[in-house]
């Protein structure tokens, strides 16, 4: 059975997890993925713990391996709905100590093509509501039937 302990109050990740809820496109008994409201990087997905934890070693084994899967499986269906050039992972948490993956679809023609996400300044890229609405929809039709996502879905 995967347990998940509790969220930890002034953690900005515990108390927004679900939020903004019209991102939210994967939820299993572990994580939870969104986008990120930034798009400059189309795709950028956050893959959240859905309790307060801050080292992945510190995860039992069972709730450390179906984290892990959940990152595999967010990151493939990214892959095959948005064909990107290259996929990169990031499990960081310097800060926000709450364990969390960007996982970030790359393409040849983005602006820091070949370096990493952080390196300079860049600006934001939001997107309007039927954007993001799409872009989801699209990841969506890529994710395997669970019950959790299931219920993401608009009627």
């Amino acid at each position: 059975m995967i347990h998940s302990p509790r969220l930890e109050e002034g953690c900005w990740i515990c108390e927004n997890l679900h939020q903004p809820k019209d991102l939210v496109f994967y939820e299993s008994k572990t994580s939870l993925a969104k986008l990120n409201p930034d798009q400059q990087f189309r795709g950028y997905t956050f893959l959240v713990l859905k309790w307060h934890e801050e080292e992945l070693h510190n995860l039992s084994g069972k709730n450390r391996k179906s984290f892990l899967e959940d990152m595999s499986l967010v990151g493939t269906s990214l892959a095959a709905a948005l064909k990107p050039d290259k996929m990169n992972y990031e499990l960081l948490g310097n800060a926000q100590p709450h364990l969390h993956w960007h996982i970030v679809p790359r393409y040849k023609t983005d602006p820091m093509w070949g370096r990493p996400i952080w390196a300079g300044s860049r600006r934001r890229n939001r997107l309007t509501q039927e954007g993001y609405l799409e872009l989801v929809k699209k990841i969506r039709e890529h994710l395997p039937y669970t019950k959790l996502s299931a219920s993401l879905r608009p009627s």
